[in-house]
């Protein structure tokens, strides 16, 4: 690998031991992936680790094997390096995604997904050790120059990349918004390559960095009944999950989207990478800024006749069938019981969260439901500020930032819950911890937390008539139509 006259002077041990360690790493990884050279990074996304002088103490172990994701003990070596930093003098960001818990609610009862009972059925609580070793790593982490975002969405508002710079991502719906929506660069990089990124501002230039693995390799059209109707949180994401399928594990160009998407809409549909894509990128043709024309997303190589596939209104409904089949919710299908109603995964712009509140004011969420509100960090303030935290707290719902459901231990949750959500990532990927999901629009599931069941609705049966029966019923489609109306 050709090295920079700085990176090579990193190496040599000219700028500290902790990035002579880093680059060190790297640069075996970089020749294991054959890389040619290094990129020079703007932002660096990984998680708070669990800092602890007791790491393999027996009980200590056993508790880590819970609530540790694996990367912490990556840190420890760096975090004992005297003057350690991360290289934000050469201009590369480094922050956290969300992990374990809001660290100044750790007590509070019923705060969120870290901390509740719900009657008749158990409770929670992250163990206290780990709460302050996590609290530990934090302090440690920030001392050496991390930046705690504590967010999976930090292209909103605290770190937004430039089209053609470097990332390094270990979050995949981040790293597919890089790339799809801000035309910057970045792999899904992995929860060991972020910490040494983090120290050295560099990272061996492979994967979707490079132009010849960024090139479509077919195509998938929106058709126009789904262009036109596809409109909640669940919508997109569901439309997502049919793009990456349709796809079958290839970038694809994405044709007749609607004119205008909003950050929901452009979130929520690039969140499909972790459950439903290899490369955290798509060309959503009229959005992505290095795709101005077909021939530009294929980098110039398109095909005379390249495969072609199209997402129906029935493709979109029957992913819906599907997630809601994956660990099915007891009760009946016009009245299933929940017990958490769950937004934000990826977390909620402030946009969603006034949505939220506007459907909550004046209503009261059931007693013993629980209704959370996960958000990144300036929105949750945001909230705060003008009033909108305030209505979602006295309709009994809790809002909260710095974490993510999934990524505290839900298997040690109370068995058999109950959890509706807009998300496909959390129904896919969560589908597997002993938990019931449910798969909804926002407007349906804030019906359940207020009347503690989820009920689908006449825009449901609607959509799952067959096409041609659609077409002659026309003038029956209910208002304001949602095809993911459950």
């Amino acid at each position: 690998m050709k090295l920079t006259k700085f990176q090579q002077e990193m190496l040599d041990g000219k700028h500290g031991e902790d990035k002579q360690f880093c680059m060190d790493k790297l640069v075996d990884f970089g020749d294991a992936v054959e890389a040619k050279e290094m990129v020079p990074l703007v932002l660096t996304l990984n998680g708070v680790p669990i800092w602890t002088k007791n790491r393999r103490t027996p009980e200590m172990m056993k508790k880590l094997a819970i609530y540790d994701l694996g990367h912490s003990a990556l840190y420890d070596p760096i975090f004992a390096m005297k003057d350690a930093h991360v290289a934000d003098k050469e201009c590369t960001m480094c922050g956290s995604d969300p992990y374990l818990m809001q660290l100044d609610k750790y007590d509070v009862p019923n705060s969120g997904p870290w901390n509740f009972e719900i009657p008749g059925k158990g409770s929670f609580k992250i163990d206290e050790q780990i709460h302050k070793d996590y609290k530990a790593g934090y302090e440690k982490a920030s001392q050496q120059g991390w930046l705690h975002w504590l967010s999976c969405t930090p292209y909103f508002n605290t770190c937004i990349p430039k089209m053609g710079e470097y990332c390094a991502s270990s979050e995949s719906s981040a790293a597919c918004y890089i790339n799809t929506i801000l035309g910057a660069r970045t792999n899904r990089e992995s929860a060991v390559n972020t910490v040494y990124c983090a120290y050295t501002g560099c990272l061996p230039k492979y994967g979707t960095m490079l132009d010849e693995n960024r090139a479509a390799k077919c195509i998938v059209e929106i058709d126009d009944e789904v262009r036109d109707n596809v409109q909640g949180a669940a919508d997109w994401a569901a439309l997502g999950a049919c793009i990456a399928e349709k796809a079958d594990n290839r970038i694809m160009a994405v044709l007749n989207l609607p004119k205008k998407m909003g950050p929901m809409a452009t979130k929520q549909i690039v969140s499909c990478a972790s459950p439903g894509m290899n490369d955290p990128m798509m060309h959503l043709m009229g959005y992505t800024p290095e795709s101005p024309t077909l021939e530009a997303a294929f980098k110039g190589k398109m095909p005379k006749n390249p495969e072609r596939a199209k997402v129906i209104m029935d493709d979109v409904v029957e992913m819906f069938q599907r997630l809601n089949n994956l660990v099915p919710a007891p009760g009946p299908d016009n009245a299933k019981p929940v017990d958490i109603v769950i937004m934000g995964c990826p977390h909620l712009t402030f946009e969603e969260v006034r949505e939220i509140a506007h459907r909550l004011r004046g209503k009261k969420v059931k007693e013993g439901v629980k209704l959370w509100v996960q958000t990144d960090t300036p929105s949750y303030h945001m909230a705060h500020h003008y009033g909108d935290a305030k209505i979602i707290e006295d309709a009994g719902g809790k809002i909260y930032h710095q974490t993510c459901m999934v990524m505290t231990p839900m298997r040690h949750y109370p068995p058999g819950l109950t959890v509706a959500t807009d998300s496909f990532k959390y129904t896919k990927l969560g589908s597997g911890f002993g938990q019931k999901w449910i798969f909804a629009n926002p407007d349906a599931l804030i019906n359940a937390a207020i009347t503690g069941v989820f009920t689908p609705t006449a825009r449901w049966d609607y959509w799952k008539q067959p096409k041609e029966m659609r077409q002659a019923n026309e003038k029956d489609k209910p208002l304001y139509l949602l095809p993911g109306a459950i």
